[in-house]
């Protein structure tokens, strides 16, 4: 494969996204300009002003803190860890050449890799 093909592929992809992006203005549009949608719209932020307040009243206090500060290390705990499980798999598959592993309950599981093109 030449790299014609993956710049051609790129540029399908982003007239696509273009044709998106102008269908999806289109859709916005009409959606603003349609007095029921505003008036539901209205509706909505009301409420979720009304609900962001109550939220704040009930996890003020410090054990509902204590608790969202431990979900929060916990998160970034599983995020560092599925970081590193990446690594390792692929290093495994590097090693092995085996596309499946075993867990400790004896399931057997697929390796899958993904592949993203960023700016950089």
């Amino acid at each position: 494969m030449n790299l014609d093909i993956v710049t051609k592929r790129l540029k399908i992809i982003s007239d696509l996204q273009e044709e998106l992006n102008g269908v999806r203005a289109a859709y916005q549009e009409s959606l603003e300009n349609d007095p029921a949608y505003q008036e539901l719209q209205e509706e909505a932020s009301k409420f979720r002003e009304s609900s962001k307040d109550k939220k704040i009243q009930v996890t003020s206090n410090q054990t509902m803190k204590a608790m969202a500060d431990q979900m929060k290390e916990l998160k970034t705990e599983i995020t560092e860890n599925k970081d590193i499980l990446g690594q390792e798999l692929a290093d495994y598959y590097k090693e092995s050449g085996s596309m499946e592993i075993t867990d400790e309950d004896g399931n057997v599981k697929r390796i899958v890799f993904s592949v993203k093109l960023i700016n950089g």
